[in-house]
């Protein structure tokens, strides 16, 4: 039975919408189901970012121990840590990166977007390597505004907190904004995202140098209850979440056993109701993967 099918047969049973694409970076084999589409990228945008980044900082135009002081006016909500500390910190610029990963850090993210020169120039950089299928649009501040139905403006306490008030209660429209599959906003397609991976995989992406710097803050991912979720005790997994509404989605590449290489997979779900919780799906579609490239 084909990896594609074993999936579907998977994936048929469950009250929601898929976008998937695994590569098996050795043998080639692939799986495509709506990889092609677009789809909010959520907090995975964060991938992207991550690469325009160090290709800066390999360009010299960026040096990652540059500190960087957090002001007030920085504070996004969401996921993250730094918005729990007290204004007038100064992480380096390497610290904000590898927080914007491993933990989702929201405002460590919108930092790093405004450190490369914003939303476009890490559009730029995706069409530079011919991903002409990731879309970056909006910072995570921009982002949740629109989440919450707020026209995106400047920071402010009052703004903070009706996106707060939003985020607790779950009010987020399936059919809004920022859900739907245009150009417009933060989108991507899974295949296009696993093929940054592949590049960042095979130390292809700008350099090997480049490429292992990214790799090695993936690979401190605190988040594995996805891609991770089923698999082997101590597989290594260098991946990046994303969450939004019943959007839960995540992109990685995962090593194989007894020098079988690695395999880059991206998973985009979305729920047809807010009760919809997609950790399980995605760690049972990465653990189907695992073990049909382990030839089990």
């Amino acid at each position: 039975m084909s990896l594609k099918t074993k999936i579907e047969s998977y994936i048929n049973e469950i009250d929601a919408s898929f976008g998937i694409y695994i590569k098996n970076i050795e043998t080639k084999e692939e799986v495509n189901i709506q990889g092609d589409r677009l789809y909010q990228m959520a907090s995975v945008v964060k991938v992207p970012i991550l690469a325009t980044l160090f290709d800066l900082v390999e360009k010299g135009e960026i040096e990652l121990t540059k500190r960087v002081k957090i002001e007030e006016s920085d504070f996004v909500p969401g996921s993250g840590v730094f918005k729990t500390m007290d204004c007038g910190i100064e992480p380096t610029i390497k610290d904000l990166a590898t927080m914007m990963i491993i933990v989702s850090d929201n405002l460590a993210t919108d930092k790093i977007l405004t450190i490369v020169g914003g939303a476009d120039r890490v559009q730029e950089k995706m069409r530079s390597i011919g991903l002409e299928n990731i879309h970056v649009r909006h910072s995570i501040w921009e982002l949740l505004s629109l989440c919450a139905e707020i026209t995106p403006e400047p920071y402010t306490k009052e703004l903070s907190d009706q996106i707060i008030k939003c985020l607790e209660e779950g009010g987020y429209e399936l059919g809004g904004t920022v859900f739907q599959e245009s150009v417009e906003n933060n989108m991507s397609s899974p295949k296009d995202m696993c093929l940054l991976l592949e590049q960042i995989a095979s130390g292809t992406f700008v350099s090997e140098q480049c490429s292992s710097a990214i790799y090695q803050i993936l690979l401190k991912q605190q988040y594995q209850q996805r891609i991770g979720g089923k698999l082997p005790r101590n597989t290594t997994v260098a991946n990046k979440t994303g969450s939004l509404g019943s959007m839960f989605n995540d992109a990685g590449i995962v090593d194989l056993p007894e020098n079988k290489g690695a395999f880059v997979i991206t998973v985009y779900s979305i729920g047809n109701s807010l009760e919809y919780k997609g950790d399980e799906p995605i760690a049972r579609i990465s653990q189907i993967a695992y073990e049909h490239f382990c030839g089990k």
